[in-house]
C-alpha cells in the first residue's frame, strides 16, 4: 500500500469517527450508580458515562436497570427511563 493510499484511508477513518461522535443517537445502557441530584452513572457499549441526567418520570433508578439513553450532537446525555423486565 502506498503512502498516499494509507494517508487517504487514515483521513477517511478519522472523518467517519468524527461524524459518528457528533451524531445524535439513542442506545441501551445499564445503570451503575445512582445519585440524589437526578443523575446516574451508566455503562454503554462505548464505555462508562458519569452523571447522566434522568427524566423526572424515571423516579426510582436502581443499579442494574437497563435504560433507554439519548445523546445529542453536542454530547449531552439523558436517561429516558428503564425498560420493563421480562
Amino acid at each position: 500500500m502506498t503512502l498516499s493510499k494509507r494517508l487517504a484511508d487514515a483521513i477517511q477513518r478519522t472523518a467517519e469517527r468524527a461524524v459518528d461522535q457528533r451524531a445524535a443517537a439513542w442506545m441501551v445502557a445499564t445503570v451503575t450508580a445512582t445519585f440524589t441530584d437526578g443523575t446516574v452513572n451508566i455503562s454503554t457499549a462505548r464505555g462508562p458515562v458519569e452523571r447522566v441526567r434522568r427524566l423526572k418520570s424515571y423516579t426510582s433508578p436502581t443499579v442494574g436497570d437497563i435504560v433507554h439513553v439519548l445523546r445529542n450532537a453536542d454530547g449531552n446525555w439523558a436517561v429516558i427511563g428503564a425498560y420493563a423486565t421480562l
